[in-house]
């Protein structure tokens, strides 16, 4: 069962008068060398920037604001945590020492979230994500507590955050759908062994993860893709990996069930329109080359795939599938071919070079145009999650609403959602509805409060410099990437809650930072890679 809680911070109720605030993936590392340089590793860099949006915030909010770290607030996945079984992660013990360094090397960025908490009634909450999950040992969530030194800053020992009504709710995100990083028995992500409790160390951060750490050392920018896994492909084509070995299957699974379905323009899909029945029979009869077909030729992981698929080594990963996965597949590939053919350029997607990626074979009596809804997949993932979060809350007698979640680092686009005829015309919201024609639940991820690029602007900084993937992923810093952090804002409300807004604290281009309905900004080269 899923208990929600944030232990020794309880909201009130009539708290929906609050300003709520949720950001997530600051991921503050182990900082600098010792002769001050950052390490390669470090994400959060921006500790002036932090202190002056919580500034900002506390403004915003009149010293009412309930402000949700939603995971990844910390990079405590040590890879210094090493046990003859993989799948053994920190003791308690080994994470506490890693928080212990995260604390010093970002001691200014911790007081000013305590300097927030102690502010009027504004509350501090940190959920814990995949890359946190340590958080949930006893005594690192106490020593988490004690350095923000307020009782209005807590950690959510129950793995998630939702409001006193009920009506919003908030986890990292890990555990929604097929995700590489979901812990078996969330939220007691533990392992026994020998006496000694571990957390456990999903496949994701045995397989992706490792080989994101160690490109990270050549390639700073390798975690700052706005889309995970995308950083990854651009690191190892830039390493000119040719064999990934045993390896290959499970990153081929990793990269194939990311599916970012932000990047995709949803506003057509509404009214009568039904998704397809794929031929599933059909699709398990073309073997192995399925999956490498599903991905685009432009896609830097597929001649790591193919390498794979003439080697022999693809067969056990397809056998292994279920219908439910093989349909998220063909679903995806048909969003994306459609999105490709459309020659539409949103969040993640690279531009459209060659032809884009074959449709499933649908079975005889789905075939047509009013058989063209592709997003059955994304609405079953996000809503089964939502039905279990659902029957695990105390019943207040309203559903929730609003559903906030991150993990992926990339920010949700805008979508039209289509209320019945009854209530009117579409109405445009950050994030959508897994139940089609409606308004609510409204699930929304507000990306990273971090610098991201996504592989469009990569390609883009590519063809204005001429140079090679590997080039440009080595003069990449996470100080290059366009100044604009995002994150998700829940309005004060009385009865129910308003769609939630997707807002940057960003960098005008006068030098001076404010909160921001949009980003609009864009990373740059080197200066000395510029011109």
């Amino acid at each position: 069962m899923l208990l929600i809680a944030a232990a020794g911070l309880a909201q009130q109720p009539g708290d929906t008068q609050r300003l709520i605030a949720v950001i997530g993936d600051l991921h503050m590392g182990s900082g600098r060398d010792a002769g001050g340089a950052w390490l390669a590793g470090e994400d959060f860099r921006w500790a002036d920037e932090f202190e002056r949006f919580l500034e900002a915030l506390d403004a915003e909010g009149g010293g009412a604001t309930d402000l949700i770290l939603n995971g990844d607030t910390f990079e405590l996945a040590s890879a210094d945590c090493v046990h003859d079984d993989p799948e053994l992660g920190c003791t308690e013990p080994e994470a506490l020492a890693t928080l212990e360094r995260v604390l010093a090397a970002h001691a200014s960025a911790i007081d000013a979230l305590a300097a927030f908490a102690r502010a009027g009634s504004n509350r501090v909450v940190l959920v814990p994500g995949d890359h946190d999950a340590a958080l949930l040992f006893p005594a690192v969530r106490a020593r988490t507590e004690a350095a923000l030194g307020n009782g209005r800053a807590a950690v959510a020992a129950g793995g998630a955050w939702v409001s006193a009504d009920g009506q919003v709710y908030v986890e990292h995100g890990h555990q929604i759908g097929w995700r590489a990083d979901r812990f078996a028995t969330w939220p007691e992500p533990f392992v026994e062994r020998g006496g000694r409790r571990h957390l456990e160390r999903p496949w994701g951060a045995r397989t992706a993860g490792a080989l994101v750490r160690e490109h990270e050392q050549r390639y700073p920018v390798a975690d700052n893709f706005a889309d995970a896994g995308a950083g990854l492909a651009h690191a190892l084509s830039a390493a000119e990996a040719t064999d990934l070995g045993a390896q290959a299957a499970d990153l081929l699974r990793y990269v194939l069930f990311r599916m970012p379905w932000q990047q995709f323009r949803l506003d057509l899909d509404i009214g009568d329109v039904e998704p397809p029945a794929w031929d599933l029979a059909s699709v398990r009869a073309q073997g192995p080359p399925f999956l490498v077909d599903s991905l685009p030729d432009d896609d830097r992981f597929k001649p790591l795939a193919q390498h794979a698929l003439d080697g022999g080594g693809l067969e056990a990963l397809m056998g292994a599938l279920d219908d439910a996965e093989l349909n998220a597949l063909c679903d995806y590939r048909a969003a994306l071919r459609r999105s490709r053919r459309r020659l539409e350029r949103y969040l993640t997607q690279n531009d459209p070079q060659g032809p884009p990626v074959a449709e499933c074979p649908r079975l005889p009596d789905s075939r047509g145009g009013q058989f063209d809804y592709f997003w059955r997949t994304r609405d079953l993932s996000y809503g089964s999650r939502l039905e279990t979060v659902q029957a695990s809350l105390p019943d207040r007698g309203r559903p929730i609403a609003v559903f906030v979640h991150g993990h992926t680092q990339l920010v949700d686009w805008r979508q039209r959602i289509l209320l019945s005829t009854s209530q009117g015309r579409p109405v445009i919201v950050d994030g959508f509805s897994p139940v089609r024609d409606a308004l609510a639940p409204v699930v929304v991820n507000g990306g990273a409060w971090q610098r991201t690029i996504t592989p469009v602007q990569f390609v883009r900084l590519q063809a204005e410099s001429g140079l090679s993937d590997d080039g440009l992923m080595r003069a990449l810093r996470p100080e290059h990437l366009a100044p604009c952090y995002s994150f998700v804002q829940v309005d004060p409300y009385d009865l129910t809650p308003a769609a939630p807004r997707i807002r940057y604290w960003r960098e005008a281009e006068s030098g001076e930072w404010e909160l921001a309905a949009v980003c609009d900004r864009e990373p740059e080269l080197p200066a000395d890679r510029a011109g």
